[in-house]
């Protein structure tokens, strides 16, 4: 394949709007494609990047975008199980060593070889075009539109893997949190037969949490609220990346409940002696593997998941950034791409 000129936008240094930028594509190896990306979704992640806030993580000039959707338009000579215009994904990374334990027990993202699809200097999905690994791309099921797919390989497959691997139908879940993580997560817990709760300090969104499949709502900011649901749930999942009551927080579950977290709140400090008289455990949730990533989308065309997505023409990504920054995207941000050398004016 002939190399060709991809245009994209970049920061070029840290905390700087993106600018137009043009980088030479990279020669195709066996097992790579090229995708022509259609969508590409904003996450508070890309924020972090843009923003240097995980240090050497950030490369600039800095392409952002892992929440990649598009087309398959040219692959490498080894390239098995995808074919040319076919509907594919992409999300947080784009290569693993696939040799070791982690990558050998279906956990690539812990892998010490991982090659994140945007960060150390790779350039990601806010681009016309995107090279990947094809063994981490990943058919869109028809259930799907391009734009509902791509929120799903980063926010969906986090929220999605984490209920996935400790929820049952049945047991009451708490979502910490209703936003583009957790309108994600009320959807998967219901569709998953858990009774949920959803926890916010914003009561504007009671409405948009039981649309979702809440079956109930608690306004953290009214303490009479939260000791209504003490002692009464056995799973709660934050997503949420603002601070909370902690203490109120974990009073809300039941003996061998679980807290984990999803989203990334300022340094917190537990009750440990309280923790221990209920046995109790705190845990973290990540983007899973590859076959999480398979299973979130099925599950999410199947069962009718659908993110909640607000989306602009990719010359408009300034102006959704400072949507995204200032807490104004309802619930997820998907751009999209045609021309990305005319912004909208």
């Amino acid at each position: 394949m002939n190399r060709r000129t991809v245009n994209a936008w970049v920061a070029v240094q840290c905390r700087s709007e993106l600018t137009r930028f043009s980088y030479l594509s990279p020669p195709l190896k066996p097992m790579d494609v090229e995708i022509r990306v259609t969508h590409c979704g904003l996450c508070s992640s890309d924020l972090h990047l843009i923003d240097g806030h995980w240090g050497d993580a950030s490369v600039y000039p800095q392409v952002c975008g892992h929440e990649v959707t598009g087309h398959v338009s040219a692959v490498g000579e080894n390239v098995a199980g995808l074919h040319l215009g076919q509907r594919v994904g992409v999300g947080w990374y784009r290569s693993a060593c696939l040799a070791c334990e982690f990558c050998l027990r279906g956990e690539e993202q812990h892998c010490a070889g991982l090659v994140a699809t945007c960060t150390h200097g790779e350039h990601g999905g806010l681009a016309d075009y995107l090279y990947c690994d094809s063994r981490f791309v990943f058919p869109i099921p028809d259930e799907l539109s391009s734009e509902q797919a791509a929120p799903l390989l980063c926010a969906g497959v986090t929220v999605h893997t984490a209920l996935k691997r400790a929820t049952w139908p049945g047991m009451a879940v708490g979502i910490v949190g209703i936003g583009g993580l957790g309108h994600l997560a009320i959807q998967f817990a219901a569709e998953r037969g858990c009774r949920v709760t959803a926890l916010s300090s914003s009561p504007h969104k009671e409405r948009d949490a039981l649309t979702l499949g809440a079956h109930r709502f608690v306004d953290l900011s009214k303490l009479f609220a939260c000791n209504q649901v003490r002692n009464a749930l056995d799973y709660i999942l934050v997503t949420s990346s603002v601070a909370c009551d902690w203490s109120a927080i974990v009073d809300m579950l039941r003996p061998f409940g679980t807290l984990c977290f999803a989203g990334m709140p300022p340094p917190v400090t537990f009750d440990i002696a309280a923790m221990m008289y209920k046995t109790l455990s705190i845990t973290t949730a990540n983007v899973g593997g590859r076959q999480d990533i398979v299973d979130t989308l099925d599950f999410a065309a199947t069962r009718q998941v659908r993110p909640w997505v607000q989306s602009w023409p990719l010359g408009d990504v300034n102006h959704a950034i400072r949507q995204l920054r200032k807490g104004r995207v309802h619930y997820r941000a998907v751009m999209h791409v045609g021309d990305v050398q005319s912004p909208t004016l």
